[in-house]
């Protein structure tokens, strides 16, 4: 299988325009919340913001994003994802940009929520 950049081609087509509205939402929502220093995020923290900026304007449930982000293994009882998205919030800044309405889930708020 021929690659592009590290991909294979196939997902890139694929993909192509799924990354496009990703980078134009992370535009937005840098336009919106701006971050004044590059973000140190782990693989889960940049697999919770990818998930809710996704589903944007819905919001996703804990279970939901453990499905998404986490393997088939993961704990539904655990707090994963509540830590998850606390270390989150606290490197993305004072403006809230995950909001979380209870019995519901967690949502990206900005310009396409």
């Amino acid at each position: 299988m021929t690659s592009t950049g590290g991909l294979p081609k196939a997902w890139t087509a694929a993909n192509s325009s799924a990354a496009r509205s990703m980078k134009n939402q992370v535009a937005s929502l840098a336009r919106l919340h701006p971050v004044d220093r590059l973000l140190d995020l782990s693989v889960k923290e940049f697999g919770v913001l990818e998930a809710l900026l996704r589903a944007s304007p819905a919001f996703l449930s804990a279970e939901e994003l453990l499905e998404q982000v986490w393997d088939e293994h993961a704990d539904p009882f655990t707090n994963t994802v509540t830590v998850t998205i606390g270390r989150l919030r606290r490197k993305l800044g004072d403006s809230p940009v995950i909001t979380t309405t209870p019995s519901v889930g967690y949502r990206i708020v900005g310009p396409t929520a």
